[in-house]
């Protein structure tokens, strides 16, 4: 007897699970649909969006590539294997692929927004603009294509133009984690950083998954706040100058000379910040690093006791001083072990 379809968990449930990023039990629910029907192209959807939020890419890439053997006319297939592809770095593939699902659905402006987002990986600004601009004829208030279009334009050195879209973005879009975070690295790198503190801070309350990366550009920033204007001014003109081939000069040196001890006082100032605080898997981490460095001092101990008679390097070690010799290895090599053990496995590096 034939399993009854009715008996399987619904799309709308499985999709419902996956917006509230439960997707272990997404995927679990798209295999039961697909043992009835394997070439069921939208379960096959649903089954690569929960692989991909699983960062199981190389399985959602194989779930996509059958949606779109199962179903070669669906937009969402090829867009999606399209998404997984641009997740492991293949972004031409991905354009390629985002393409074709413009080709068979030319009015998703999500389509273009990403297609600008690809573009804008490559350093294709150009191409990025006019793929947004697509997208935006479409859907004038889009996020995904305000973003990049930003971002595209400040990577031309439109300063202007993209601040226009980037605050029209603050108001379409104001508790999206990516904008803020995105904002405030290029206010960052502006030299701007007590507004750059203000959006990776909103980042960070939104989306304090994120924190690996979000904390160290919030702890330049921070300290980069109580830094002099003068030296911010030098230090971004130096910037431009770098980023347009050309030697920032003496000037520069000489400002980052003068400004040690501003920058200095801004670390003194910030150590207590919480931001600053390593939590207690650094703090071991830390211990580990101090501890395996210890190996680097046994060289210049050994050299150093030659060379003031504390022992002959060149004489055989007797069979107690090799005991002891394996004996400290053994030690040494348990306690860092025993260290390790307090990192929790996915915080090692």
């Amino acid at each position: 007897m034939s399993p009854n379809p009715q008996s399987f968990p619904s799309l709308a449930s499985i999709w419902q699970l996956l917006e509230l990023h439960r997707p272990a039990l997404a995927e679990t629910a798209a295999r039961q649909r697909l043992a009835a029907d394997p070439v069921e192209w939208r379960t096959l959807l649903a089954l690569t969006e929960a692989l991909r939020q699983q960062q199981r890419l190389e399985e959602a890439q194989d779930a996509a590539a059958a949606a779109v053997r199962a179903e070669a006319n669906a937009h969402e297939a090829h867009f999606a294997l399209a998404q997984v592809l641009g997740s492991q770095g293949q972004l031409r593939q991905a354009e390629l692929l985002v393409r074709n699902a413009l080709r068979l659905a030319p009015w998703m402006p999500r389509y273009h927004g990403f297609r600008a987002q690809l573009f804008y990986l490559q350093h294709s600004y150009n191409a990025a603009i006019d793929c947004a601009e697509s997208g935006l004829k479409l859907a004038p208030e889009h996020a995904d294509c305000l973003l990049w279009r930003a971002l595209a334009q400040e990577g031309l050195d439109q300063p202007a133009a993209a601040n226009e879209d980037f605050q029209r973005l603050l108001r379409v879009a104001p508790e999206s984690e990516l904008v803020h975070a995105r904002l405030g690295q290029v206010l960052l790198r502006r030299y701007q950083p007590a507004a750059a503190n203000r959006h990776l801070t909103e980042a960070l309350r939104q989306n304090p998954g994120r924190a690996a990366q979000l904390v160290p550009l919030l702890q330049l920033a921070r300290r980069r706040q109580l830094w002099p204007e003068w030296f911010l001014r030098s230090e971004q003109r130096g910037a431009e100058r770098r980023a347009l081939g050309q030697d920032p000069g003496l000037g520069s040196l000489f400002n980052r000379i003068w400004a040690t001890g501003a920058v200095a006082r801004a670390w003194w100032r910030t150590r207590h910040d919480p931001i600053f605080q390593l939590t207690r898997a650094q703090v071991w981490q830390r211990r580990l690093g101090l501890w395996l460095s210890l190996i680097l001092v046994a060289p210049p101990v050994i050299l150093l006791g030659d060379y003031f008679g504390l022992y002959e390097t060149d004489t055989p070690l007797t069979i107690p001083q090799l005991i002891s010799l394996l004996a400290g290895v053994v030690g040494f090599m348990f306690i860092a072990f025993l260290i390790k053990k307090q990192i929790p496995p996915e915080q090692l590096p």
